[in-house]
């Protein structure tokens, strides 16, 4: 594994770890402020703890004298996977905090349904010709009975259950809209254009379907920071740059860990303790990422040996 990959595999994994804590946040928070309101108020969060970043970052290039101002196709193309990625991002967030707001107490099994999505970004993949080696496929399929393993647990599908199905693939589509249109853009300030993006239609919502309470919001104040700086600024940042060095497959496969964080905050922070059947499926979760980065040549070197 090159630096390259390396250095992507470290930030897919600060990024799911900072989604995986961030659920308990989010589970507190859900108890005193609406969904579209919380999601607003992260993103804003987020957005202004972004943009000192990449006026830092630029400010610094300029000295070092290897500054390069976009040129306007490179903004064009920021802007439209910005906001496309924005929107979309909405709906999965949107979905994910009616998901956990109906999940209250169960963080984890909030966090591991979201993960679903290593099954449907090597699948939505395929149509934009991102074909995964063949032992990566596998280990999505062991990740997949983790994750039965730990949701389930014997428990119904439930309409919060249903939600959060929804928004993990609505994030496989983000995820591949990334790792397709997003690879040549400022990492920092595509994730802005996209935060921008879900605080504007979030605020929106919220204003049309939501009655927020001034006392709620300051009771769930400190979940909205580590959400907004974290999980919104810090974290998704640390997935475009991630994606943009990492195979999708692999990288959305790094990124599921935030279900096993999500737990193990759970079990800090709430006192929620999963079972023999859960560990199991962390068990099988954890070896199936690291198999997925494993080199195997599958005969490519023999092929080239060939006379």
């Amino acid at each position: 594994m090159n630096s390259r990959r390396i250095s992507g595999f470290v930030c897919c994994l600060l990024a799911a770890f900072f989604w995986g804590t961030t659920f308990v946040a989010q589970d507190v928070g859900a108890r005193t402020i609406p969904p579209f309101t919380y999601l607003a108020l992260r993103s804003f969060v987020g957005v202004a703890a972004l943009i000192p970043v990449f006026l830092i970052k630029d400010r610094v290039r300029k000295k070092q004298g290897i500054y390069q101002p976009s040129t306007a196709a490179q903004k064009k193309r920021l802007m439209l996977c910005g906001v496309v990625c924005g929107a979309i991002l909405c709906a999965a967030s949107a979905l994910q905090q009616f998901g956990i707001t109906g999940n209250i107490g169960e963080p984890g099994k909030a966090a591991f349904i979201t993960a679903l999505y290593i099954v449907f970004v090597p699948v939505l993949g395929l149509f934009f010709k991102k074909k995964a080696e063949p032992h990566v496929y596998l280990c999505v399929l062991v990740a997949l009975g983790g994750l039965w393993l730990l949701c389930m647990s014997g428990s119904s599908l439930t309409m919060a259950d249903t939600q959060l199905i929804v928004c993990s693939l609505f994030y496989a589509v983000q995820m591949v809209t990334v790792e397709v249109f997003g690879t040549d853009v400022d990492g920092v300030r595509l994730s802005t254009v996209q935060f921008s993006t879900v605080a504007v239609l979030s605020t929106v919502l919220a204003v049309v379907f939501e009655s927020p309470t001034l006392s709620g919001v300051l009771e769930g104040w400190w979940t909205v920071l580590y959400a907004g700086i974290l999980s919104t600024g810090v974290a998704y940042t640390l997935q475009i740059i991630g994606q943009q060095r990492l195979p999708g497959a692999i990288a959305c496969l790094v990124l599921s860990l935030e279900s096993v964080f999500g737990v193990l905050a759970g079990m800090v922070a709430l006192r929620v303790f999963p079972g023999g059947r859960e560990w199991i499926g962390m068990v099988l979760i954890f070896a199936a990422i690291m198999v997925a980065q494993l080199p195997i040549p599958y005969g490519k070197r023999q092929k080239k040996d060939t006379p």
